[in-house]
């Protein structure tokens, strides 16, 4: 059955088994890993080189890849040199430290056979700056002794999948996906549907944030659109009632314009009956008017030219009078 090593084995394995480990970190049944040089940030990709002195900032909420300032070998032939005939295994667990301030980290596994510096990720979810310093311990290495029947047929490094193998620096993921799938052949859940104000809220800090102040901002652009859609309406109200009285305005002028051009035309027409009977009864009054003129003028001797002078003198005067008669007034 696998064995638990205790402080007195772990302490024979540094600088071998462990290499740039400190004794100081050794604890009861473990031995804390520290923050090497190697940090990739995963919001923007960018990747940072950590040297003594220097310290590293991890924003609210956000998530980084670092690597281990120690080497771990668990190459059977170099644990062999001290635990004869034995192999090892490691479980890697987060300090009460770190997650005393907040930060989230994953635990995980170191295979039998496994060498090389190690990779960790860990997550800010504090509402304040994480900083933390090159070379400070943020880890703790349990190491598992296992006996003959525990030991692994083959050890990690020696399959064709084994790519975390003699990592240096940031590893970064090796999973592969097709670059087209197609959607009849992917199951997922509603996701999409929820609302995305929730989603912030239940995200953590700096989301939740950004979600309440959505929320409130939704809500007063709420009462605004309220607003803008009352004023829309009564605008839209206003706007049919002038557009009714105008058409109805329209109507009623229109009517009464029609009337008054009836009155006018009326009148017009009557006006212009009374100058034609009165400009045809004075042409036919002068006729013999003009008539009997000419014959008592040639009864009192007077030459023809005369007379005929007489007529067409008196036919000029009805002619003016006629037209006095009908010339339009203003």
């Amino acid at each position: 059955m696998a064995r638990i090593l205790a402080d007195k084995d772990i302490r024979r394995l540094v600088g071998t088994v462990l290499l740039d480990a400190d004794v100081q970190l050794i604890n009861p049944n473990g031995i804390e890993l520290r923050l090497g040089k190697h940090v990739m940030f995963h919001s923007t990709g960018e990747e940072g080189v950590l040297t003594q002195g220097l310290f590293l900032k991890v924003n609210p909420g956000e998530s980084v890849a670092i690597s281990s300032l120690e080497t771990i070998d668990f190459k059977a032939e170099t644990v062999a040199n001290i635990l004869p005939g034995k192999m090892l295994m490691g479980f890697i667990t987060p300090t009460t430290t770190m997650m005393r301030e907040g930060i989230s980290q994953v635990s995980t596994k170191i295979d039998a056979g496994f060498r090389g510096l190690l990779n960790w990720g860990l997550r800010n979810g504090s509402t304040r700056d994480l900083i933390i310093q090159h070379g400070e311990p943020i880890f703790k290495l349990t190491i598992f002794e296992l006996s003959e029947d525990e030991k692994p047929e083959i050890p990690y490094g020696e399959r064709p999948g084994d790519s975390y193998q003699d990592t240096d620096g940031i590893h970064r993921s090796t999973r592969k996906l097709p670059v087209d799938i197609p959607k009849d052949k992917v199951i997922s859940s509603s996701f999409h549907r929820l609302d995305p104000k929730k989603q912030l809220k239940e995200a953590g800090y700096p989301f939740d944030h950004i979600g309440t102040e959505l929320a409130t901002l939704h809500g007063k652009f709420e009462l605004v659109s309220t607003d803008v859609r009352m004023m829309r309406g009564e605008f839209s109200k206003r706007t049919d009632e002038l557009s009714t009285k105008i058409l109805t305005e329209t109507s009623t002028l229109a009517g009464k314009l029609e009337e008054h051009g009836k009155n006018i035309l009326e009148r017009v027409e009557a006006l212009f009956d009374r100058k034609f009977l009165r400009v045809v009864g004075i042409i036919i009054g002068a006729i013999p008017i003009m008539y009997g003129g000419v014959t008592f003028l040639q009864r009192t001797g007077l030459g023809g030219k005369t007379v005929s002078f007489i007529a067409m003198l008196s036919g000029i005067l009805i002619i003016l009078l006629s037209y006095a008669l009908t010339r339009r007034t203003r």
